[in-house]
């Protein structure tokens, strides 16, 4: 089951099938604490790793506002 929130349409470059990113969250367990078992997702965050912790919240905020008001519009 899938929320409204992370639902997705169709799957792209950096957004996976829920069944290709299931398989690689499965085969990363147990690895490291910080999981990013896509391959895309590591490569977001290694970029992510060099910005300002704030900038960094700033985005994760304003992405989680753009798509919460995508689903209740």
């Amino acid at each position: 089951m899938v929320s409204k929130v992370a639902a997705i349409e169709r799957s792209s470059l950096f957004i996976p099938l829920a069944d290709d990113y299931a398989g690689a969250a499965v085969r990363q367990i147990g690895y490291e604490a910080r999981c990013t078992p896509y391959w895309a997702h590591s490569l977001q965050w290694c970029f992510a790793c060099l910005l300002p912790e704030a900038l960094l919240d700033s985005w994760r905020l304003s992405i989680g506002i753009q798509r919460r008001g995508q689903v209740t519009a």
